[in-house]
């Protein structure tokens, strides 16, 4: 199974995604790994994944949630709803250009040099990672050199 995996950084300081994209990327068809909800790791610490394969998300009362995402698990982190996102059947250009078009966003904003990028795309197949991007590069130079 493919999917592309997003990943949001907070940047500078903030969260790149509103609420509302967050909203908006679920309506379109994107699995969201809201804040309050957690995965389960087998025995190996290897992620648990769904028939779909994505990652298992369940409500963290699950017995099978280990202590670590059950105290993760929260409304909220720093003020963001949701850190992930999940495209089933795309490539991670398809996903991205998706993503793009409903966020409103730039999937190759920079962001902060310190804090990273916002924005991670990540390309699965059978639970593998296959490809990965945009990246973010900072450089610093004398303008004479």
């Amino acid at each position: 199974m493919r999917y592309v995996e997003y990943d949001s950084n907070n940047s500078g300081g903030s969260w790149w995604l509103t609420d509302e994209n967050w909203y908006a990327l679920e309506k379109a068809g994107w699995r969201i790994k809201w804040n309050r909800l957690a995965t389960i790791s087998d025995k190996d610490g290897n992620m648990v994944r769904g028939s779909d394969g994505l990652p298992l998300l369940v409500d963290p009362s699950d017995p099978r949630v280990n202590d670590y995402n059950r105290r993760t698990a929260t409304e909220r982190w720093l003020g963001a709803l949701a850190m992930k996102a999940y495209r089933i059947g795309f490539t991670l250009r398809e996903a991205v250009k998706e993503w793009e078009t409903i966020t409103g966003l730039n999937s190759t904003d920079a962001g902060c040099p310190c804090c990273g990028q916002p924005h991670d795309f990540y390309e699965y197949e059978d639970g593998k990672q296959v490809d990965s991007g945009p990246s973010a590069t900072y450089s610093c130079s004398w303008e004479d050199e």
